[in-house]
């Protein structure tokens, strides 16, 4: 008989499997794992190997960005590839997702657990599941362990959104999955490959059990790609420059990265506050809209940030709920855009950045088996939001207004083309929300919302057209939209999509529709998003739709969907009335906003836009 190693389970309610830093006891017997390297190197050699891994991590997304099958990926890139230490720390991460930057290291640190002593050179493993450490089930984090001569150098990975993982409907985020068995497939740590092969019975398993399995397969090997262009990548750099050299360059990105951000630390002020806000209005479970509150306190000396979410609401039976991975990175993608961009993206200047969650929260830590599907976003970005909301008290001059939320336009269609038979599930990223301004600048467009960033890319209209069996009739940016001030928030985008000779079924649970964007210092929220049905051919509507539910799209009719603006910052009339007429003359600010809202009244001289000076001064009581 074979001798197999005897593995007790790793609970899924136990949380300390994802949550607690990996130990050197539990990494000892791979060979090279516990090892730093050199500690005395060349900051040229440094500089080098460091700018190297941006270049292996660019070279990992784009071969899943040429060889993807699915629109979510090779359209939209849903998806952020990086590298890892033994120990489940990030070295680096390059043109990443915000809500992924926090979501890497807990996923796996539970597959180095589930495997212990069972990981070897060509093994690929899997973890989707948010009760191990991922952020949520939609996403498919593969993890590959990277050797150079037989000894540990680091972990390849990538984390892709795919578009279907077997959830009773199509796509992975049910907003009304009220626990784990409602949800789609978990894969809580499961080796995929062993010797650079995939392993056949668990690609048969999955084909089966996943809807669109040959698309699925594409992007797999997608992944499986990517891993492996850095598993070569990486043994080219420690041919090139050493094992020692490589390992211990490593090892200094960490801890520069955490100098770099205790150093940035030491100059913000000494603060403990509270904020609250309320959140998005949910029928059956927050009718009022979710109470939301947190305490962020700096220590400039000690060179840490701490927040306390131990007074979030109590978690509820729906695909609401946050998981450990994104209550964490709520945190951090409200933070680190207020802070030296220059510091690395790594787990050294990470680790100075606490969250302290609460056992069985809405946005905590999650008890056992509740749903967690939509984790990634909404709730996501209302906390977000809040925590930028936290930071305009400490530090008004970096703070930015509230963002656009990941809304209702961004959800799933799906349905069957009429000629074909042939099913399809879509995402649409044709329509983002708009960012919050800032002391300096206008909000940025297209940030979709605050665990995007403006990191994903719009889809072509054209290839959605020639993929799925729909008409996109319109985009366009909403006038008005974005919250009026000194700086305006950036406006949010309408979309129209009508279904080819079938009926698309939309499932959607998005937020910023009842809860709008804040603005700050005297600018205004932006607008709320908001989505309905109309007839196409004369815009007539139909019916309203909810910011959560689900709905049938008949082939006669069209799907109109808005996104949310940003906030604004001061006070609108003090912005620079030639500024405004620009404003006016993209789309973004309608004439009547412009006379009302901006004090700025524009007349039209020979079929130009221009500024009334006399008549703009009056209004304003002072020069423009």
């Amino acid at each position: 008989m074979v001798d197999r190693p005897s593995r007790p389970l790793l609970p899924p309610y136990d949380h300390h499997s994802f949550t607690d830093p990996i130990r050197e006891a539990e990494i000892d017997w791979l060979p090279g794992a516990t090892d730093d390297g050199e500690r005395t190197f060349d900051p040229v050699t440094f500089s080098v190997v460091y700018a190297r891994l941006e270049g292996i991590l660019s070279e990992m997304t784009e071969t899943i960005l040429t060889t993807a099958r699915n629109p979510i990926l090779y359209g939209a890139k849903d998806f952020t590839c990086t590298i890892m230490s033994a120990r489940a720390e990030v070295l680096s991460m390059h043109d990443c997702l915000p809500v992924h930057v926090g979501t890497m290291d807990p996923a796996l640190r539970f597959v180095i657990r589930a495997f212990r002593d069972d990981i070897a050179e060509g093994d690929v493993f899997v973890n989707n599941a948010s009760f191990a450490g991922n952020a949520h089930v939609g996403d498919w984090t593969m993890f590959a362990p990277i050797f150079h001569a037989g000894r540990f150098v680091a972990w390849a990975v990538n984390k892709c959104h795919l578009i279907d993982t077997g959830a009773h409907i199509p796509g992975n985020v049910d907003f009304f999955a009220g626990d784990v068995y409602q949800e789609a497939m978990h894969f809580p740590g499961v080796r995929l490959c062993r010797n650079h092969e995939p392993i056949p019975d668990l690609v048969r398993f999955i084909a089966y059990n996943f809807r669109f399995p040959e698309l699925w397969h594409g992007d797999f090997l997608a992944q499986l790609g990517s891993l492996w262009t850095c598993e070569r990548r990486v043994h080219a750099l420690c041919e090139r420059f050493g094992y020692a050299t490589v390992k211990g360059c490593f090892a200094e990105a960490l801890r520069y990265g955490e100098r770099r951000m205790r150093e940035e630390i030491a100059k913000l002020p000494a603060r403990e506050i509270e904020v609250s806000m309320t959140g998005e209005a949910i029928a059956g479970f927050f009718p009022e809209g979710v109470p939301l509150k947190l305490k962020l306190a700096i220590d400039p000396q000690a060179g840490r940030i701490r927040f306390d979410y131990t007074d979030m609401p109590d978690q509820q039976a729906f695909g609401y709920n946050l998981s450990y991975a994104t209550a964490r990175c709520s945190a951090l993608q409200g933070t680190l855009p207020l802070l030296d961009p220059s510091i690395p993206a790594n787990d050294g200047a990470l680790k100075c950045i606490e969250v302290v969650l609460r056992e069985g929260a809405l946005a905590g830590i999650p008890t056992w088996p509740v749903g967690t599907s939509a984790a990634t976003i909404a709730l996501c970005d209302e906390v977000t939001n809040l925590v930028f909301k936290a930071w305009a008290e400490i530090v008004p001059e970096r703070a930015m207004a509230g963002m656009g939320e990941y809304c209702a336009a961004n959800f799933f269609g799906s349905g069957a083309d009429a000629t074909t038979g042939e099913a399809y599930a879509h995402v649409f990223y044709l329509a983002a929300s708009g960012g919050g301004a800032t002391a300096r600048h206008d909000g940025l467009p297209h940030m979709f919302g605050a665990c995007i960033m403006g990191n994903m890319g719009y889809e072509s209209i054209e290839l959605v057209e020639l993929a799925r069996p729909l008409l996109v009739w319109e985009t366009a940016a909403v006038t008005d939209s974005g919250g009026a001030g000194r700086q305006r928030g950036a406006v949010g985008v309408r979309q129209r999509i009508q279904p080819v000779g079938h009926t698309m079924h939309l499932s959607f649970c998005g937020s910023g529709h009842t809860c709008a964007a804040f603005g700050l210092a005297g600018g205004s929220a932006g607008a709320g998003a908001d989505h309905w049905v109309v007839a196409p051919d004369s815009g007539r509507e139909l019916r309203h739709l909810p910011n959560a539910g689900e709905a049938d799209i008949a082939p006669e009719e069209a799907w109109v969907a808005s996104t949310g603006g940003g906030g604004g910052l001061g006070d609108p009339r003090t912005r620079p009335a030639n500024v405004v007429l620009e404003d006016v003359r993209d789309g973004f600010v309608s004439r009547v906003a412009a006379r009302e809202v901006y004090g700025v009244v524009l007349v039209e001289r020979e079929g130009r836009l221009e500024i009334d000076a006399a008549a703009t001064h009056a209004l304003r009581g002072r020069t423009s």
